[in-house]
């Protein structure tokens, strides 16, 4: 991708590449399961008999592949979050109680007005190929990533990146508008830093030979089939009794797509660790878990949500009382019922009940009555049928949902056409806007500053948006750059509030459900999930926005 290539050209590579960066509802597993569904996830794993052992490989089964590791320019979806955090250390991590903390960087310091950070690096730390990382290299490797078309989209608040003149292992990063929630970020993609030697323009396959300061050094990536990472010897942490990580002597991420075919690996000892969020596939790992023949973990935080996105600037749905009037048409219980998901995971939000930012909107679901009216007072105005195009990919899960919304929706009065289209084409027809409705899944920022760039009316409109709804309201936009400037959580909840009440009388989503994810993993596998943060205090289990993402460094085998 370079500056002189055609605009449309952009749009198709920008769009398409978007496909690998969001784990979105073109993501689908099996319809049905032979094991008794199970209403929420019991954690089964194996407490270690000893102390930490070091030597040994994990190898783990991926639910797809990804089209590089270079975290400045690649789009990763979980499983390039799992390879990145083999290869990388972001900035930023989260504690257990979801607020971020220090991890590669040493502190993070803010001025009064939220629009300098100073970003202190930790003394002695080396990237793999012995290059220090200092402040000189962070401003590199975040500048680089807010010149990328795509991935600087999320840095586009952030005027410069610039070495500290007076302490070179500080970066001084720079603000538009105040950004008190920047550390937030940086625990994600753009703040895994990369060694300025894999920047390089001369360097030819940069994401194809990640340079980085974390635990693991690739060895070999054989793209759809593995990618394995041998230990760093000069791997900068250590643990809580001084011994020197990682663990293990190498790591092996295999792609394998299928969640059926994943497990059935996971319980033939072909791979002893993996990562799911199908719920058939849950129901087997439990099964296997009480049986006592593997371990399972589930991740209990923020996560994605499924639900239907409405292009806002398309008729009819362009119309708030076609979008509302269809939200009444929605029967979401039947629809957790055919996907095999439990009522508890039921979502009327982009946040979870137990969230801080969460309130009770009473959005809208299964009233016929009232949907069909507001249908008929759309056809009053506009004579003629009411037609839906409703997108999803061709996965089985998600015909049949598409299917079921659509008999739903005829009960008020709507006529839907369904269609199909590989996961390529079906992100860029929504980052385009060629779509009118979508199933879809996203938003599962830990910290919701994380998802501005899908909501923020700046990104609504041009050829590529990322805010695909195309919503530009600007009550949500007032509440969203409120929220972003300031580190005050009663104001934070504030604007999330208004957010969310917005989402409700404007309708650009159908809240569906949310998303479960869970680790599976061998009887012999000790620290199943992440431990530790670098200054000794428990880490989040798992990589907050990417549930079924993990470090390996504390892993070990017994």
């Amino acid at each position: 991708m370079t500056s002189h290539a055609g605009s449309n050209r952009w749009v198709k590579l920008g769009a398409a590449a978007i496909a690998l960066s969001l784990a979105l509802a073109a993501c689908g597993g099996s319809s049905s399961s032979s094991n008794e569904a199970v209403d929420d996830i019991t954690d089964v794993t194996i407490k270690a008999s000893g102390d930490p052992k070091s030597g040994g490989t994990v190898t783990f089964g991926l639910e797809a592949e990804t089209d590089g590791f270079n975290p400045t320019t690649n789009r990763w979806a979980v499983s390039g979050y799992m390879v990145g955090n083999a290869v990388f250390d972001p900035l930023a991590a989260y504690d257990p109680a979801g607020k971020w903390q220090p991890y590669l960087a040493k502190s993070f310091t803010p001025s009064a007005d939220y629009k300098t950070w100073t970003i202190a690096m930790r003394p002695g730390v080396t990237f793999s190929d012995g290059t220090p990382v200092n402040g000189a290299a962070v401003a590199k490797s975040l500048s680089a990533a807010a010149a990328d078309p795509l991935v600087g989209i999320a840095l586009r608040n952030m005027a410069s990146a610039t070495v500290d003149p007076a302490d070179p292992l500080n970066t001084i990063v720079t603000t538009v508008d105040p950004w008190a929630s920047l550390p937030a970020l940086l625990s994600n993609q753009v703040g895994y830093i990369v060694a300025p030697a894999q920047l390089d323009a001369s360097k030819p396959a940069s994401s194809n030979q990640p340079i980085g300061s974390g635990p693991f050094i690739q060895k070999e990536w054989i793209p759809d089939n593995r990618w394995v990472g041998t230990k760093n010897p000069n791997y900068w942490r250590s643990d809580d009794k001084g011994n020197k990580l990682p663990y293990l002597d190498s790591v092996e991420f295999r792609p394998i797509v299928d969640p059926q075919t994943r497990v059935s690996a996971l319980i033939s000892g072909d791979i002893n660790m993996m990562h799911t969020s199908d719920w058939p596939t849950i129901n087997k790992l439990q099964a296997e878990a009480g049986d006592g023949n593997l371990q399972i973990v589930a991740d209990r935080r923020e996560s994605e949500e499924s639900f239907i996105m409405f292009n806002t600037s398309k008729a009819p749905v362009s119309d708030p009382r076609v979008r509302l009037g269809l939200a009444w048409c929605t029967d979401r219980n039947q629809v957790l019922t055919i996907n095999e998901t439990p009522a508890n995971k039921a979502a009327d939000s982009q946040f979870a009940p137990d969230s801080p930012y969460y309130v009770k909107t009473d959005f809208p679901s299964n009233d016929v009555a009232k949907g069909t009216e507001l249908i008929n007072a759309y056809k009053a105005e506009n004579p003629g049928d009411v037609t839906v195009v409703l997108g999803t990919t061709p996965v089985p899960a998600n015909t049949a949902t598409t299917a079921l919304l659509a008999q739903q929706w005829a009960r008020c009065g709507v006529t839907v056409q369904q269609k199909t289209s590989e996961q390529s084409k079906f992100v860029l027809e929504a980052a385009t806007g060629q779509f009118e409705a979508n199933l879809w899944r996203q938003f599962g920022a830990a910290d919701p500053d994380g998802d501005y760039q899908w909501w923020t009316g700046k990104n609504a409109t041009g050829a590529l948006a990322l805010n695909f709804a195309r919503l530009n309201d600007p009550q949500i936009n007032e509440a969203l750059d409120k929220a972003r400037a300031t580190p005050d959580e009663a104001v934070r909840k504030d604007a999330y509030a208004t957010l969310q009440k917005r989402q409700t009388e404007l309708v650009p989503y159908i809240w569906l459900s949310r998303t479960q994810w869970a680790i599976g993993a061998a009887k012999n596998i000790r620290s199943v999930t992440n431990v530790s943060l670098p200054d000794g205090q428990s880490a989040a289990p798992m990589v907050a926005g990417f549930g079924g993402a993990i470090r390996l460094t504390q892993t070990w085998i017994e």
